[in-house]
C-alpha cells in the first residue's frame, strides 16, 4: 500500500517515464525475444500444417475420383444392357443382339472416357466367351496377376497396383486399374463376368495435385511401398528407391502421421495420409532446410524490428512528453495561479486536440469568472428586472380577461343581453386560448373553442353560414395542439368562400382509426385545384403553419393532407397519434 501511495505522489513526467519503460518498452523487447525464439517451431509447424492441409485436399480429390470409377462398375451390375451382354452366348445366332448391346455399352463408356481425361480404357469380359474393349487397343498388359485376386474377392472392389500397358501403336502407359467380378443381380454368388477399368497415372496425378506452386513432393504408395502416383512417371510401378525412406515409413505407428527423415544430410519431415478403403497412402515431404532458410529472413526481420521499435519508442516518448505532458504541466501551473486569485493566468492556444481544447476552455473559464466578478451587481439588477417583466407578462392576459368579464356584466345591467352573450362567448374563447400557458389541450375543449368561434362568425354572416361539429365519444379526451383546427375553419371562411353567393357549410368530424386521431375539416367552397395540392401544403400560410407545429409536436407520426372530393369544396385532414389527455408530454416550442 505504501508503494502505491508513493507512486501516486510522483510527478507526472516521472510516472510517464516509469510506465513507458516498465509497461511498454521492456515488454516489447521481451516479446520480440520470445517471438525470435519461437519462430523456428512456429514456421515448422505451419509448414507441416500446410502439408497436411494439402494432403487432405489431395485425399478428397483422389477418393472422389476412385469413388466415381467404383460407381461406374456398380452401374454395370444393375444395367440391363451390361447384364444381357455378359449373359449372352457368343454364337452366330446372337450376333445382331450382341452388336446392339455393344453399341449401347460403347455409348455409355465413350461418354465417360471423353468426360474424364484420366480414364484410359475399359475392358468387359463375360463368362460365355464374349468380350468388349473401349479405349486404345492393347497388345500387352500386366494386369493378369490381379485377376485371380479379384476372383477371390467375389465381386468386391480391387484396386491393383501401378503397372505398364502397351497399346496397338507400341506406346507404353503407366496405369492403375479397378478389377472387379460382376455377379448376377438375381444370384449374387454367381459371377457372370469381369470388368477392368484403367486410369492413366500421370493424368490422375494432375487431378490430386491441385497446388499450382508445384512442390513436387506429393506421391502415392501402395502397401508394398511401390509408387502408384508420382510427378515423375518413371517412378510409377516401381518400389520407392530410397531404402532409408522405406525404413522410416515402416517404423511409423498407426496413430502417427508425421516422422522425421534424413537423406544425404538433408532433413525432411514426412507427412502421410492413408486413403480410406484402399491399400494406398498419400505421402508428402517437408524440406526442413528450405523452411529454415525462410526463417532466417524472419529472424533478421525480428532483429531489425526490435531495433526500429526501440528507436521509435524512444522518439514517441520524447514526442509525447513535448506535445502532451509538457502542456499538461503548464496547465497545472496556471491553475495554481487561479487558485491564488490571479485571474490573469492564461495558457497558449495553438492546438485543437483534447489538451488544446482544455486550454481554450480554461482561458474562457478564467475570463468568465473575471467577468462575473466584475458584473455581479449589474447581473443581479438585470435578473430582478427580468423577473418583474415576466410577472407583468403573466398579469396582462388575466387583466384583459377580467376586463371582458366586467364589460359583460355591465351589458347585462344595461339589459343588453345579446351583447352580453357575445362578450361572454368571446371571454370564454379567450380563457380557453390561454389554457394556463400550455400548448396542449383536450379535444373536447378545442371543439368548444371552435364552436364559439363559429357561433361568432355566424352572428356576422347570418344564414349564409351553417356548420356541424361531430366527434366520437371515445376521442373527446384526446390530447391535441391548441388552436390546430381554428386556422383551417378560418381558411375556409376567408378563402374557400371568397366571392361565394350560395350558402356556406363547414363540417368538422373527429374519429379514431387504429392508434391515430383523425380530424377532418370539410367545406363546400371553391376547393383546391387538384394539380396544386402539394403547392398549397408548402406555400399556404395556414396549412404550412399547422404542418410545422404538428411536426415539432409529434414528429413524422403527424400529417396534414388534402383529400380530393367528388363534389365541390375542400377536404383537409389532420392525422396525429391518439394520446389520452393528462399524459405527461414535453412542451413543444
Amino acid at each position: 500500500m505504501k508503494r502505491i501511495l508513493f507512486f501516486k505522489n510522483w510527478k507526472l513526467n516521472w510516472k510517464f517515464l516509469f510506465i513507458f519503460l516498465v509497461l511498454i518498452l521492456l515488454p516489447m523487447l521481451a516479446f520480440s525475444l520470445f517471438i525470435y525464439s519461437k519462430a523456428n517451431n512456429a514456421v515448422q509447424l505451419q509448414a507441416i500444417d500446410n502439408a497436411k492441409s494439402h494432403l487432405e485436399k489431395a485425399e478428397k480429390n483422389l477418393t472422389a475420383t476412385l469413388q466415381d470409377i467404383e460407381d461406374i462398375s456398380s452401374y454395370m451390375i444393375y444395367s440391363e444392357d451390361f447384364r444381357s451382354f455378359l449373359n449372352t452366348n457368343n454364337i452366330s445366332e446372337n450376333k445382331i443382339n450382341l452388336k446392339n448391346l455393344e453399341d449401347r455399352i460403347n455409348g455409355y463408356s465413350v461418354f465417360h472416357l471423353n468426360s474424364k481425361p484420366y480414364l484410359h480404357s475399359i475392358t468387359l469380359e463375360g463368362m460365355k466367351n464374349n468380350q468388349i474393349h473401349i479405349g486404345p487397343p492393347l497388345i500387352k498388359d500386366d494386369e493378369v496377376i490381379w485377376k485371380d485376386e479379384a476372383i477371390d474377392l467375389k465381386g468386391m472392389f480391387l484396386w491393383g497396383g501401378a503397372y505398364t500397358i502397351t497399346d496397338y501403336w507400341n506406346r507404353k502407359h503407366k496405369v492403375i486399374s479397378l478389377i472387379r467380378v460382376i455377379n448376377d443381380i438375381n444370384n449374387v454368388t454367381k459371377p457372370i463376368g469381369m470388368v477392368t477399368i484403367r486410369l492413366d497415372s500421370s493424368k490422375l496425378y494432375d487431378v490430386i495435385e491441385t497446388d499450382s506452386r508445384g512442390s513436387k513432393r506429393l506421391f502415392v504408395l501402395d502397401e508394398n511401398n511401390s509408387v502408384v502416383l508420382h510427378y515423375d512417371n518413371g517412378y510409377v510401378g516401381k518400389k520407392y528407391p530410397d531404402e532409408s525412406f522405406i525404413s522410416a515409413i515402416d517404423a511409423m505407428d498407426e496413430q502417427d502421421d508425421t516422422i522425421n527423415y534424413s537423406n544425404n544430410n538433408e532433413e525432411y519431415t514426412v507427412v502421410t495420409q492413408p486413403l480410406n478403403h484402399t491399400n494406398l497412402t498419400l505421402v508428402t515431404l517437408v524440406d526442413n532446410e528450405s523452411v529454415a532458410e525462410g526463417i532466417k529472413g524472419i529472424q533478421g526481420s525480428i532483429k531489425l524490428m526490435m531495433i526500429v521499435l526501440t528507436i521509435l519508442g524512444i522518439m514517441a516518448m520524447i514526442g509525447f512528453y513535448h506535445f502532451n505532458i509538457k502542456r499538461i504541466l503548464l496547465l497545472t501551473k496556471q491553475t495554481k495561479r487561479v487558485e491564488r486569485g490571479d485571474f490573469s493566468a492564461t495558457v497558449p492556444e495553438g492546438s485543437t486536440d483534447e489538451i488544446g481544447l482544455l486550454g481554450i476552455r480554461f482561458n474562457k473559464m478564467v475570463e468568465r469568472i473575471r467577468y462575473l466578478i466584475d458584473s455581479k451587481y449589474k447581473m443581479e439588477i438585470r435578473t430582478r428586472e427580468s423577473e418583474l417583466k415576466l410577472l407583468q407578462s403573466q398579469i396582462n392576459p388575466h387583466f384583459l380577461y377580467n376586463t371582458l368579464d366586467m364589460i359583460r356584466w355591465t351589458a347585462r345591467l344595461e339589459k343588453a343581453m345579446e351583447t352580453s352573450k357575445l362578450i361572454e362567448q368571446l371571454s370564454k374563447m379567450f380563457r380557453i386560448s390561454l389554457n394556463r400557458g400550455s400548448h396542449w389541450i383536450s379535444l373536447k375543449d378545442e371543439l368548444t373553442y371552435n364552436q364559439i368561434y363559429l357561433d361568432l362568425q355566424k352572428r356576422r354572416l347570418g344564414k349564409n353560414l351553417t356548420f356541424t361539429l361531430f366527434s366520437d365519444h371515445e376521442v373527446l379526451n384526446a390530447t391535441v395542439l391548441k388552436q390546430s383546427i381554428q386556422p383551417l375553419i378560418e381558411n375556409s371562411i376567408h378563402h374557400g368562400f371568397e366571392n361565394y353567393r350560395t350558402p356556406r357549410n363547414i363540417y368538422v368530424r373527429c374519429f379514431k382509426e387504429d392508434t391515430y386521431l383523425k380530424i377532418d375539416v370539410i367545406d363546400n367552397g371553391k376547393g383546391f385545384p387538384s394539380e396544386n395540392f402539394e403547392q398549397y401544403l408548402r406555400d399556404g400560410y395556414a396549412l404550412s403553419n399547422i404542418q410545422d407545429r404538428l411536426y415539432l409536436a409529434f414528429g413524422d407520426e403527424s400529417q396534414i393532407s388534402i383529400i380530393p372530393k367528388d363534389s365541390q369544396g375542400a377536404w383537409v385532414r389532420i392525422t396525429i397519434p391518439f394520446i389520452e389527455h393528462g399524459v405527461d408530454m414535453k412542451e413543444s416550442g
